[in-house]
């Protein structure tokens, strides 16, 4: 595959297990709820972390309401509480260095992530990426593998190559794939979603994989 050149190149980020891990995005959302409980209600925040920490592989809102004896209803209010609050996430050295010499050469640098508006909006800001362009899944009614988003950034943004920079084989790659632009894998560690392949059709398949943002230069550079 020949080489792409960057300054002709759209470059498509996705957001979460891309650019930051979600769990530290869950880590800070179960601090947030616990700290709320503990200044509203006098809950300990010990005591809710520990409740949190240990059942969030099941419903940990679930048994911080219990913990905290609120009624069933009240889990909504929780669950907003985790879907506004400010995240504590960061991007790693790397990745910043990544995106600083992206948003220097590139054609143009986006996210194109699912979510909802305002909370994949914090987590931008969080990150300091709030002045990139968002095509966030709520404000386009469409979801990946959708390839609605995919050709709005076409018609935004006229260039002569387009990558697409995700994790998630399942739904992030096949999109761009079918419209040839350079699809890129970023390889996780399977907290939040796995990464087998073993079931996937190969045009729904990133054309690399990377380990670490390091190993994409020779990619888009």
């Amino acid at each position: 595959m020949a080489r792409l050149e960057l300054s002709q190149t759209v470059v498509v980020l996705d957001l979460d297990d891309t650019l930051y891990p979600e769990r530290a995005y869950v880590r800070s959302g179960m601090r947030h709820v616990c700290n709320q409980l503990e200044c509203l209600l006098g809950v300990s925040f010990n005591e809710a972390f520990e409740v949190a920490h240990e059942s969030e592989e099941n419903d940990w809102m679930d048994a911080l309401r219990r913990l905290a004896g609120l009624p069933p209803s009240a889990k909504d209010s929780l669950l907003w509480m985790y879907r506004l609050h400010p995240p504590a996430i960061q991007l790693d050295s790397a990745c910043a260095q990544f995106l600083e010499h992206m948003q220097r050469d590139a054609a143009a640098v986006v996210i194109l992530t699912d979510g909802r508006t305002v909370t994949q909006r914090l987590k931008l800001q969080a990150l300091g990426l709030s002045h990139l362009r968002a095509y966030i899944s709520e404000q386009y009614q469409s979801e990946k593998p959708d390839p609605a988003r995919f050709h709005a950034i076409e018609r935004d943004y006229r260039a002569s190559a387009y990558a697409y920079v995700g994790d998630n084989p399942r739904k992030d790659f096949l999109p761009g794939n079918t419209m040839g632009w350079t699809t890129i894998g970023v390889v996780g560690d399977g907290t939040i979603h796995p990464q087998d392949t073993m079931d996937l059709p190969e045009n729904a398949l990133p054309q690399h994989w990377i380990r670490n943002w390091h190993e994409i230069y020779p990619i888009l550079c």
